[in-house]
Protein backbone atom coordinates (compact mmCIF):
# COMPACT_ATOMS: atom_id res chain seq x y z
CA UNK A 1 0.00 0.00 0.00
CA UNK A 2 1.37 3.31 -0.75
CA UNK A 3 2.09 5.68 1.42
CA UNK A 4 -0.34 9.40 1.23
CA UNK A 5 2.02 12.62 0.93
CA UNK A 6 2.25 14.41 4.47
CA UNK A 7 -0.65 17.23 4.72
CA UNK A 8 0.00 20.34 4.28
CA UNK A 9 -0.83 23.13 6.98
CA UNK A 10 -3.82 24.95 6.95
CA UNK A 11 -2.26 28.70 6.96
CA UNK A 12 -5.29 30.18 7.50
CA UNK A 13 -6.42 27.67 10.49
CA UNK A 14 -3.12 28.60 12.27
CA UNK A 15 -2.68 32.67 11.51
CA UNK A 16 -5.12 33.70 14.46
CA UNK A 17 -3.07 31.08 17.09
CA UNK A 18 0.38 32.82 16.10
CA UNK A 19 -0.85 35.97 15.76
CA UNK A 20 -1.25 35.02 19.63
CA UNK A 21 2.26 33.65 20.29
CA UNK A 22 3.64 36.99 18.62
CA UNK A 23 1.65 39.55 21.10
CA UNK A 24 3.10 37.21 23.75
CA UNK A 25 6.47 37.38 22.96
CA UNK A 26 5.80 40.91 22.25
CA UNK A 27 4.47 41.25 26.19
CA UNK A 28 7.61 39.31 27.27
CA UNK A 29 10.34 42.22 25.24
CA UNK A 30 8.07 44.76 26.20
CA UNK A 31 9.17 43.87 30.03
CA UNK A 32 12.44 44.08 29.64
CA UNK A 33 11.93 47.72 27.16
CA UNK A 34 9.96 49.05 30.25
CA UNK A 35 13.35 48.38 32.80
CA UNK A 36 11.42 45.42 34.60
CA UNK A 37 13.85 43.23 33.50
CA UNK A 38 17.44 43.42 32.93
CA UNK A 39 18.24 43.86 29.37
CA UNK A 40 21.53 41.98 29.58
CA UNK A 41 23.48 42.09 25.87
CA UNK A 42 25.84 39.65 24.92
CA UNK A 43 28.06 39.31 21.92
CA UNK A 44 27.30 36.51 19.20
CA UNK A 45 30.14 34.75 17.49
CA UNK A 46 28.72 36.53 13.85
CA UNK A 47 29.19 40.28 15.96
CA UNK A 48 25.79 40.68 16.48
CA UNK A 49 24.19 41.39 19.76
CA UNK A 50 21.64 39.12 21.46
CA UNK A 51 19.67 40.45 24.55
CA UNK A 52 17.57 38.70 27.66
CA UNK A 53 15.02 39.95 24.97
CA UNK A 54 15.34 38.26 22.35
CA UNK A 55 15.89 35.02 24.59
CA UNK A 56 12.73 35.67 26.39
CA UNK A 57 10.61 36.15 23.59
CA UNK A 58 11.99 32.95 21.98
CA UNK A 59 11.34 31.11 24.90
CA UNK A 60 7.53 31.48 24.60
CA UNK A 61 7.28 31.17 20.69
CA UNK A 62 9.12 28.04 20.61
CA UNK A 63 7.04 25.63 22.85
CA UNK A 64 4.46 27.46 21.59
CA UNK A 65 4.67 26.59 17.87
CA UNK A 66 6.02 23.22 18.89
CA UNK A 67 2.49 22.45 20.75
CA UNK A 68 0.77 24.14 17.95
CA UNK A 69 2.43 22.03 15.06
CA UNK A 70 4.24 19.71 16.68
CA UNK A 71 5.73 17.90 13.62
CA UNK A 72 6.67 21.57 11.79
CA UNK A 73 10.82 22.47 12.29
CA UNK A 74 11.61 25.77 13.37
CA UNK A 75 14.40 28.02 12.12
CA UNK A 76 14.69 30.32 14.95
CA UNK A 77 17.67 33.04 14.41
CA UNK A 78 19.04 32.52 18.42
CA UNK A 79 18.68 28.55 18.26
CA UNK A 80 20.91 28.62 14.65
CA UNK A 81 23.42 31.11 16.05
CA UNK A 82 23.79 28.51 18.55
CA UNK A 83 24.24 25.60 16.32
CA UNK A 84 20.90 24.09 16.28
CA UNK A 85 19.71 23.83 12.29
CA UNK A 86 16.41 21.54 12.04
CA UNK A 87 16.12 19.12 9.01
CA UNK A 88 14.20 21.57 6.72
CA UNK A 89 14.50 19.47 3.73
CA UNK A 90 10.80 18.75 3.35
CA UNK A 91 10.35 22.10 2.51
CA UNK A 92 7.69 22.63 5.09
CA UNK A 93 9.14 24.92 8.71
CA UNK A 94 8.17 27.93 10.56
CA UNK A 95 11.08 30.94 10.36
CA UNK A 96 11.12 32.92 14.08
CA UNK A 97 12.99 36.57 14.54
CA UNK A 98 12.36 36.64 18.21
CA UNK A 99 13.51 40.24 18.48
CA UNK A 100 14.28 41.98 14.58
CA UNK A 101 15.37 45.06 15.48
CA UNK A 102 18.44 44.06 18.76
CA UNK A 103 20.15 47.67 17.67
CA UNK A 104 16.89 49.63 18.05
CA UNK A 105 15.95 48.02 20.90
CA UNK A 106 19.06 48.74 22.81
CA UNK A 107 18.90 51.92 21.42
CA UNK A 108 15.24 52.68 22.66
CA UNK A 109 14.21 53.82 19.46
CA UNK A 110 10.84 51.69 19.50
CA UNK A 111 11.54 50.22 16.24
CA UNK A 112 11.49 46.57 16.39
CA UNK A 113 8.73 43.85 16.10
CA UNK A 114 8.79 40.03 16.18
CA UNK A 115 8.81 38.03 13.07
CA UNK A 116 7.37 34.69 12.18
CA UNK A 117 6.53 32.74 9.14
CA UNK A 118 5.50 29.41 7.65
CA UNK A 119 7.41 28.39 4.46
CA UNK A 120 5.37 25.46 2.48
CA UNK A 121 7.00 23.96 -0.62
CA UNK A 122 10.13 26.71 0.03
CA UNK A 123 7.69 29.37 0.00
CA UNK A 124 6.78 31.99 2.79
CA UNK A 125 2.56 31.25 3.18
CA UNK A 126 2.10 32.95 6.22
CA UNK A 127 3.18 35.69 7.87
CA UNK A 128 3.36 37.50 11.18
CA UNK A 129 5.06 40.95 12.10
CA UNK A 130 3.97 42.53 15.75
CA UNK A 131 5.40 45.90 16.25
CA UNK A 132 4.85 45.34 20.40
CA UNK A 133 5.62 49.23 21.48
CA UNK A 134 3.35 50.45 18.96
CA UNK A 135 0.63 47.45 19.57
CA UNK A 136 0.75 47.35 15.63
CA UNK A 137 0.38 43.95 13.62
CA UNK A 138 0.76 42.96 10.16
CA UNK A 139 -0.71 39.28 9.09
CA UNK A 140 -1.26 37.59 6.08
CA UNK A 141 -2.09 34.14 5.32
CA UNK A 142 -3.05 33.96 1.53
CA UNK A 143 -3.97 35.99 -1.30
CA UNK A 144 -6.18 39.02 -0.46
CA UNK A 145 -5.75 38.41 3.39
CA UNK A 146 -3.04 40.81 4.54
CA UNK A 147 -4.26 43.24 7.72
CA UNK A 148 -2.95 45.67 10.12
CA UNK A 149 -4.50 45.54 13.64
CA UNK A 150 -4.19 48.50 15.60
CA UNK A 151 -4.76 48.95 19.29
CA UNK A 152 -8.35 49.04 19.08
CA UNK A 153 -8.64 45.53 17.75
CA UNK A 154 -9.67 46.65 14.54
CA UNK A 155 -8.44 44.72 11.44
CA UNK A 156 -7.57 47.18 8.18
CA UNK A 157 -6.87 45.20 4.84
CA UNK A 158 -3.95 46.00 2.79
CA UNK A 159 -3.27 45.74 -0.66
CA UNK A 160 -4.68 49.12 -2.01
CA UNK A 161 -3.48 50.72 -5.32
CA UNK A 162 -1.97 53.74 -6.13
CA UNK A 163 1.02 55.36 -8.65
CA UNK A 164 4.33 54.08 -8.57
CA UNK A 165 6.52 56.70 -7.52
CA UNK A 166 6.65 60.59 -8.09
CA UNK A 167 7.95 63.33 -9.22
CA UNK A 168 10.99 62.93 -6.94
CA UNK A 169 11.06 59.18 -8.55
CA UNK A 170 10.12 55.75 -6.95
CA UNK A 171 11.09 55.43 -3.35
CA UNK A 172 12.97 52.38 -2.53
CA UNK A 173 14.11 51.53 1.26
CA UNK A 174 17.27 49.48 1.82
CA UNK A 175 18.34 47.82 4.80
CA UNK A 176 20.76 50.43 7.03
CA UNK A 177 23.93 49.82 7.68
CA UNK A 178 24.71 46.88 5.72
CA UNK A 179 23.06 47.64 2.31
CA UNK A 180 25.27 47.50 -1.18
CA UNK A 181 24.30 50.89 -1.97
CA UNK A 182 26.66 51.28 -4.71
CA UNK A 183 25.10 47.91 -6.73
CA UNK A 184 21.37 48.76 -5.95
CA UNK A 185 21.91 51.84 -7.20
CA UNK A 186 22.91 49.91 -10.46
CA UNK A 187 20.26 47.53 -10.50
CA UNK A 188 18.21 50.48 -10.50
CA UNK A 189 18.95 52.26 -13.43
CA UNK A 190 19.76 49.48 -15.33
CA UNK A 191 16.33 48.11 -14.77
CA UNK A 192 13.93 50.82 -14.64
CA UNK A 193 16.09 53.99 -16.07
CA UNK A 194 13.96 56.75 -13.32
CA UNK A 195 15.14 58.16 -10.94
CA UNK A 196 15.08 56.58 -7.56
CA UNK A 197 15.23 58.14 -3.81
CA UNK A 198 17.30 55.37 -1.53
CA UNK A 199 15.69 55.72 1.91
CA UNK A 200 18.03 53.61 4.34
CA UNK A 201 15.83 51.44 6.74
CA UNK A 202 16.63 48.92 9.41
CA UNK A 203 14.53 45.76 10.24
CA UNK A 204 11.56 44.18 8.71
CA UNK A 205 9.40 47.11 8.77
CA UNK A 206 10.74 48.00 5.66
CA UNK A 207 8.48 44.79 4.25
CA UNK A 208 5.23 46.49 6.17
CA UNK A 209 5.97 49.88 4.51
CA UNK A 210 5.80 48.26 0.96
CA UNK A 211 3.12 45.86 1.22
CA UNK A 212 1.32 49.31 2.76
CA UNK A 213 2.49 51.25 -0.23
CA UNK A 214 4.38 54.06 1.54
CA UNK A 215 7.27 52.78 -0.29
CA UNK A 216 7.78 51.61 -3.79
CA UNK A 217 9.77 48.53 -3.14
CA UNK A 218 12.97 47.32 -0.90
CA UNK A 219 15.88 45.84 -2.47
CA UNK A 220 17.60 43.70 -0.27
CA UNK A 221 21.30 43.30 -1.34
CA UNK A 222 23.86 43.18 2.19
CA UNK A 223 27.75 43.96 1.83
CA UNK A 224 28.14 41.13 3.16
CA UNK A 225 27.49 36.82 3.07
CA UNK A 226 27.41 37.60 -0.83
CA UNK A 227 24.67 40.14 -0.96
CA UNK A 228 22.80 36.93 0.75
CA UNK A 229 20.07 37.68 3.68
CA UNK A 230 19.24 35.04 6.11
CA UNK A 231 15.15 33.44 5.74
CA UNK A 232 13.71 34.88 9.11
CA UNK A 233 14.70 38.31 7.96
CA UNK A 234 13.30 38.07 5.11
CA UNK A 235 9.88 35.13 4.81
CA UNK A 236 7.35 37.08 7.39
CA UNK A 237 7.33 40.29 4.96
CA UNK A 238 7.50 37.95 2.20
CA UNK A 239 4.45 36.61 2.79
CA UNK A 240 2.84 40.01 4.12
CA UNK A 241 3.61 41.81 0.66
CA UNK A 242 2.29 38.60 -1.57
CA UNK A 243 -0.89 38.43 0.25
CA UNK A 244 -1.42 42.16 0.14
CA UNK A 245 -0.73 41.74 -4.07
CA UNK A 246 3.07 42.76 -4.15
CA UNK A 247 5.76 40.79 -5.32
CA UNK A 248 9.22 39.33 -4.12
CA UNK A 249 12.04 37.79 -6.44
CA UNK A 250 15.42 38.05 -6.95
CA UNK A 251 17.28 40.55 -8.53
CA UNK A 252 17.04 38.15 -11.96
CA UNK A 253 13.64 38.36 -11.59
CA UNK A 254 13.05 34.69 -10.45
CA UNK A 255 10.75 33.31 -7.25
CA UNK A 256 12.35 33.79 -4.18
CA UNK A 257 13.03 30.34 -2.49
CA UNK A 258 13.50 28.99 0.91
CA UNK A 259 15.69 26.11 0.09
CA UNK A 260 19.84 26.62 0.42
CA UNK A 261 21.80 25.07 2.75
CA UNK A 262 23.12 28.46 4.16
CA UNK A 263 19.29 29.30 5.61
CA UNK A 264 20.24 32.98 2.93
CA UNK A 265 18.28 33.97 0.28
CA UNK A 266 20.01 35.62 -2.82
CA UNK A 267 20.03 39.38 -3.33
CA UNK A 268 16.37 40.38 -4.52
CA UNK A 269 13.42 42.86 -4.49
CA UNK A 270 10.12 43.38 -2.96
CA UNK A 271 7.46 45.76 -4.90
CA UNK A 272 4.16 46.98 -3.39
CA UNK A 273 1.40 45.90 -4.61
CA UNK A 274 0.58 49.13 -6.90
CA UNK A 275 4.49 48.90 -8.06
CA UNK A 276 3.46 46.67 -11.43
CA UNK A 277 5.91 47.49 -13.98
CA UNK A 278 8.12 44.95 -13.62
CA UNK A 279 11.92 45.16 -14.55
CA UNK A 280 12.97 44.62 -17.64
CA UNK A 281 16.34 43.83 -19.73
CA UNK A 282 18.97 41.90 -18.41
CA UNK A 283 19.86 41.76 -14.94
CA UNK A 284 23.60 43.57 -14.23
CA UNK A 285 26.75 40.91 -13.88
CA UNK A 286 27.40 40.23 -10.43
CA UNK A 287 30.55 41.72 -9.14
Amino acid sequence: MESSAPKKPDAKALLGPVEEIARQAGAAIMRYYNGEAETGITVKSDGSEVTAADLAAEAVILPALKNLAPDIPVVSEERVANGETPDVSGGTFWTVDPLDGTKEFINRTGAFVVAISLVVDDKPVLGVIYHPAMDLMYSAAGAGTTTKTGKDGKRTPIGKTQPDGDDEGLRVLVNEPHANVRHIKGWLSEQFGRAARIDPKSGILRACQVAEGLADMAVYESNKHDGRTNWWDIAPGHAVIEAAGGRVETLDGAPLVYKDADLRVPPHAAFAPHCKKKPSGEARPRP
